[in-house]
C-alpha cells in the first residue's frame, strides 16, 4: 500500500509542477490543477483513513524506485 501512497504523491508533485509551467487559465492548466485535487484527495484518503501512513518526500523516492524496478520485471 505504501508504494501506492508514493505514487500518487510523486504523481500530484509532477501535476503540480506542470501546472505552474502552463499558460494561467489555458484548458490545460486547469486540467493539471483538477489533476492535482483529485491526487492530493487520493493521497490524504489513503493517509487520513489509517489504510496507509504518510510519507516523507526522501520515502517516497525510495518507494517509487522500488515500484518502477518492479514494472520492468512484470511481463505485460
Amino acid at each position: 500500500m505504501q508504494k501506492l501512497v508514493a505514487e500518487i504523491m510523486a504523481a500530484w508533485r509532477r501535476a503540480e509542477r506542470l501546472a505552474e509551467t502552463l499558460a494561467e487559465g489555458s484548458p490545460e492548466q486547469v486540467a493539471a490543477k483538477l489533476a492535482c485535487d483529485k491526487l492530493r484527495d487520493a493521497y490524504q484518503t489513503l493517509t487520513h483513513s489509517g489504510v496507509a501512513d504518510a510519507l516523507t518526500a526522501a520515502e517516497a523516492r525510495m518507494l517509487v524506485q522500488d515500484a518502477a524496478s518492479d514494472l520492468d520485471r512484470e511481463p505485460y
